[in-house]
C-alpha cells in the first residue's frame, strides 16, 4: 500500500470516527494508536523471528519456506490480536462508546476490508469473547503455528505484549494514568524494566522506542539477561 492509499484510509477512518464518536480528534488518535501498534507489531515479530534466529538458530525443519509469506502471515496474526486487545480495553475503560464498532473500525484501519467469512474475521470474533489470559494463550497457539520459532522466544515476552497494547491504546486516548497501571503490571513480570539507565522504564510516546532496552517491548537480550 502506497502513501496515498494509507492517507486516504486514515482520512476515511477519521470521518467515520467523527460520525460515530462525535469527536473531532479522530485523525490524531489514528496517528497515535497506529504509531504505537506498528512499533509493537514489528518489535514482536523481531523478537519471535529474527532475534531467535540470531541467538539460537533455526532448525531446517522449522525454517520458513517463504520468508516473505510467513512474515506477512505472522504480522497479520499480531495485528488481529492487537486489535482485539485494544478494542476490549477501549470499551472497558470507556474510551469509546461501542467496543464492537471500534473493533471493526480498527481492524479495517490496520488491515483493510476483511470479508466476514475470512479467517481473520473469525479469529477476531474468537478473541473478542475471551478473557485477557485466554486471549494471550490463544494468540500464543496461533503465532506458534504460524511461526514455529516463536516457541523459542523468551516466555516473559508473552506476559508483556497485552499490557503493551493496552498502554498504546490508553496513550492514544490521552489516558496516561491507565497506561501507568499497565506499566506497573509489566514491571511485576519483568522488574528490571526500571533499571534501564536511559529511559528508567518510563512510558514512551506511541511510536517512540528506547534505544537501550527497547521499551515499549524490550529487546531479546534484556528479556533473557534480566531477573524477569
Amino acid at each position: 500500500m502506497n502513501a496515498q492509499e494509507i492517507s486516504g484510509r486514515c482520512e476515511s477512518a477519521a470521518e467515520d470516527f467523527a460520525r460515530h464518536e462525535h469527536r473531532k480528534d479522530g485523525l490524531q488518535i489514528i496517528e497515535d494508536i497506529c504509531g504505537g501498534l506498528t512499533l509493537l507489531r514489528d518489535a514482536m515479530f523481531a523478537r519471535m523471528h529474527a532475534d531467535v534466529e540470531r541467538r539460537i538458530g533455526l532448525d531446517s525443519m522449522v525454517a520458513p519456506i517463504s520468508e516473505e509469506k510467513v512474515g506477512r502471515a505472522a504480522k497479520t496474526e499480531i495485528e488481529i490480536f492487537q486489535v482485539a486487545v485494544a478494542a476490549a480495553v477501549a470499551g472497558e475503560k470507556g474510551y469509546i462508546a461501542d467496543a464492537s464498532w471500534f473493533r471493526e473500525w480498527l481492524m479495517q484501519l490496520r488491515l483493510g476490508a476483511i470479508a466476514p467469512e475470512s479467517q481473520a474475521a473469525k479469529r477476531l470474533a474468537s478473541y473478542a469473547v475471551k478473557s485477557c489470559s485466554e486471549q494471550r494463550m490463544a494468540f500464543g497457539n496461533v503465532i506458534a503455528a504460524t511461526l514455529p520459532e516463536a516457541n523459542r522466544a523468551p516466555l516473559v515476552m508473552m506476559r508483556l505484549v497485552s499490557p503493551a497494547v493496552r498502554i498504546a491504546t490508553a496513550l492514544a486516548f490521552g489516558r496516561s494514568a491507565d497506561a501507568l497501571v499497565w506499566r506497573h503490571e509489566q514491571i511485576e513480570h519483568l522488574p528490571s524494566i526500571s533499571d534501564c539507565y536511559h529511559c528508567h522504564g518510563k512510558l514512551m510516546e506511541n511510536g517512540e522506542q528506547c534505544s537501550m532496552c527497547g521499551n515499549p517491548l524490550w529487546t531479546f537480550e534484556w528479556l533473557t539477561t534480566s531477573d524477569g
